[in-house]
């Protein structure tokens, strides 16, 4: 399956290419063959990594499942492959697609508001106070933000809870 879908990508037919290639790695993981499905992941990235055809998050989060699924190999062959494409990985995570039609920086510059404040929450376990922290702001800024131009990320938030005031008064002067 492999094969085909390097075949897929050589004649243009990127979508069926993906497919291929992502059915590949599962049948190869659920049969029990790591190995196997590593590689098929690894020439999904090779293929179409570095190309815009898998956003950088799902380039990502193929390296990662790549790499899991390697750890244990020998072969020198596999591992600079693999290494090869994390260099494919560091470069699309750390590059912006100009000609991108939809490309805008106020667009880019959310986005990547998006993945600090999503990556301090899952940080912290979700604590609003201390991702804030993290962040250089107050819970409250952090707050905000997140009610205003991240909700998808207020499911990453553990939910607040009601603070008691204190019984015990200040004194008046």
């Amino acid at each position: 399956m492999t094969v085909q879908g390097v075949v897929w990508a050589r004649l243009w037919e990127y979508q069926s290419s993906i497919n291929v290639l992502r059915r590949a790695a599962e049948l190869a993981e659920a049969a029990g063959a790591p190995t196997s499905a590593g590689l098929a992941v690894v020439t999904l990235i090779e293929e179409h990594g570095a190309t815009w055809r898998l956003s950088p998050d799902e380039v990502y989060e193929a390296y990662t499942r790549a790499d899991r699924l390697l750890k244990d190999t020998q072969e020198a062959e596999d591992i600079a492959r693999l290494r090869a494409c994390a260099r494919v990985v560091m470069k699309r995570l750390t590059t912006v697609q100009f000609d991108d039609r939809n490309f805008t920086l106020p667009g880019a510059v959310h986005d990547f508001e998006a993945k600090l404040i999503g990556r301090a929450l899952e940080e912290t376990g979700g604590s609003l106070t201390k991702a804030a922290r993290l962040l250089g702001m107050t819970h409250q800024t952090l707050g905000s933000i997140l009610n205003t131009r991240h909700r998808k990320l207020l499911a990453k938030r553990t939910p607040a809870r009601k603070r008691l005031k204190s019984i015990i008064k200040e004194p008046k002067e």
